[in-house]
C-alpha cells in the first residue's frame, strides 16, 4: 500500500478525463450506517500539487478565522452539497492534465480541468457560502480501476459525504467504492492525515518497528 501512496507524491494524482453532469443517471444508495466518519490516524505528507496550490491560493489553506462557524443544519446542508456538486461538474469541462509535480497545478474555477480542479473549486464555493473550512476536506483515494483521484469530503453532523466529479450524487464515504489514502486535517488545512485502513496499517507497521529489537 505504501508504495502506491509514495507514487502519488512522486507522479501526482491522475484523474479520469470525465465528469458526471446533471443529466447523468447515477444510483444514490442509502448510507450503510448513520454517523459514519472516516477514521483518521497519523500525519501524512501532503500532495506536492497541494503545496503549490497553497502558494498560489494562500487563503484557501488558512484555518477558519473564527471558531464559532457552524454547519448548515439538516437537509439544507445536503441540498447545498448537491447543488455545488452538480453546478461545478457542469461548469468545468473534463480535461486530462499533466500529473508531474513540476507541471501539474490545481486551479479554482477553470473552464476545463481534472479531478483536482473540481475538488478545490467545490471546496472554495462552499466556503464562500459560509461553510467552515474544518468541515471541507480534500482527500486522496484510489478508484476501483487503481487510479489516483481527488475528492472533497464534507463532514456533517451524522457522517462524511463525498463530492466527486465522477458522480452526480453526493454519497456517504463508505458507499463510493474507493480506497482511502489521506485527507486534510480538520484543525489545520495545510496538514494531512493518513486515513481509513491505509492509515491503520501504516500505524501498525510503525508501532511494530518500534517494538522490534535492535
Amino acid at each position: 500500500m505504501s508504495w502506491i501512496f509514495r507514487s502519488f507524491l512522486a507522479a501526482g494524482i491522475a484523474c479520469s478525463a470525465v465528469a458526471a453532469k446533471a443529466d447523468t443517471i447515477v444510483d444514490s444508495p442509502a448510507p450503510r450506517s448513520a454517523g459514519s466518519f472516516i477514521s483518521e490516524y497519523d500525519n501524512a505528507l501532503a500532495p506536492l500539487q497541494f503545496v503549490k496550490f497553497c502558494m498560489n491560493y494562500g487563503t484557501e489553506c488558512e484555518a477558519d478565522a473564527t471558531v464559532d462557524q457552524v454547519l448548515p443544519s439538516g437537509e439544507r446542508a445536503r441540498e447545498m452539497l448537491r447543488e455545488v456538486n452538480l453546478s461545478v461538474n457542469d461548469a468545468i469541462t473534463p480535461m486530462k492534465k499533466p500529473t508531474s509535480p513540476m507541471q501539474a497545478h490545481w486551479t479554482l474555477s477553470p473552464d476545463a480541468g481534472d479531478c483536482n480542479d473540481y475538488a478545490v473549486t467545490k471546496r472554495h464555493r462552499l466556503i464562500e457560502m459560509g461553510w467552515p473550512k474544518s468541515a471541507l476536506r480534500l482527500a486522496v483515494v484510489i478508484t476501483g480501476g487503481g487510479q489516483g483521484h481527488l475528492v472533497l469530503v464534507a463532514r456533517l453532523n451524522d457522517g462524511d459525504m463525498v463530492l466527486d466529479n465522477l458522480s452526480s450524487s453526493v454519497r456517504p464515504w463508505n458507499d463510493v467504492g474507493y480506497q482511502w489514502i489521506s485527507m486534510q486535517s480538520g484543525s489545520n488545512p495545510r496538514f494531512w492525515l493518513a486515513v481509513s485502513e491505509h492509515g491503520e496499517h501504516l500505524r501498525a507497521r510503525r508501532q511494530a518497528s518500534l517494538r522490534a529489537p535492535l
